[in-house]
C-alpha cells in the first residue's frame, strides 16, 4: 500500500478547490443572466433548498462524530424547537440559538 505524501495532499486540496470554484463561478455567471422571478430561477432555488434540507436530514438521522452519541429523539426535539421558533419569529439566528439550546438541554437533562 502506498502512503500519501504531503505534496499529494496539497495537490488534492487544490484540485478540490478548483472543482468547487468552477461551479461557483459558473453559477454566478449564469444567475446574472436569468431573470430572478422566472420559473427556471424558482426551480433552481427550490433545488438548492431541497439539497440543503437533504443534508440536514442526513446529519439528523445518520450523524457522525460526537453527534452520533446522542439519541434521535434529542436531535429531533432540537429541530422541532428551531423550526417552531423560525415559523413564529421569522428570525433565523434566534431560531438557531433556541434549536441548539433546546438540543443541549435535552442531552444534558433527559
Amino acid at each position: 500500500m502506498e502512503s500519501f505524501s504531503s505534496s499529494f495532499a496539497w495537490w488534492a486540496l487544490l484540485v478540490a478547490i478548483a472543482g468547487t470554484m468552477v461551479w461557483r463561478f459558473a453559477g454566478v455567471f449564469l444567475a446574472s443572466r436569468i431573470p430572478p422571478d422566472s420559473a427556471l430561477m424558482m426551480w433552481i432555488n427550490n433545488m438548492a433548498y431541497a439539497m440543503v434540507s437533504g443534508v440536514v436530514m442526513l446529519a439528523l438521522v445518520h450523524p457522525t462524530g460526537v453527534l452520533e452519541t446522542t439519541i434521535l429523539e434529542h436531535r429531533i426535539f432540537g429541530l422541532v424547537v428551531g423550526l417552531a421558533v423560525v415559523v413564529f419569529t421569522k428570525r433565523l439566528m434566534f431560531s438557531l440559538f433556541f434549536g441548539v439550546a433546546s438540543f443541549a438541554v435535552a442531552v444534558t437533562f433527559f
